[in-house]
């Protein structure tokens, strides 16, 4: 079963860490292993980092149209900053992945199942059944 383990950054959860604090949530050498070992057991898919928001562009069609904006319409301070697909045989285990995040010491990490879509699952979406 795969599931998306969802890390949220909000910087001003950073103010007054010390640099060591802030390079232990970044995980170093522990990290690196962790997805060593997650790799070899088969759990870890893919690893997300996402760029700053400020980075990023928003697309809305509006009347057919694609209008595109270069800034995100965000109404907080925490946002996505990334990422893990993992494949494991429970919702247990995806939590167990999760808590070993480093960030998860100073953020919630968002575990999400994962609905994986064929064509067929397509056509019955789009018939409202």
């Amino acid at each position: 079963m795969k599931f998306l383990l969802l890390i949220h950054n909000n910087p001003e959860a950073l103010d007054g860490l010390t640099p060591e604090q802030r390079r232990a949530l970044i995980g170093g050498d522990d990290l690196v292993d962790r997805i060593g070992r997650l790799r070899s057991s088969g759990e870890l898919v893919q690893v997300l980092a996402l760029e700053l928001p400020s980075e990023s562009k928003t697309v809305q069609t509006v009347a057919g149209t694609p209008v595109i904006s270069d800034r995100p319409f965000l109404e907080t301070k925490e946002f996505l900053a990334g990422a893990l697909v993992v494949d494991c045989v429970s919702l247990e285990r995806a939590l167990e992945i999760a808590a070993e995040v480093p960030y998860s010491a100073v953020q919630r990490i968002e575990v999400r199942p994962v609905r994986d879509l064929d064509v067929e699952d397509l056509a019955q979406l789009n018939a409202g059944e």
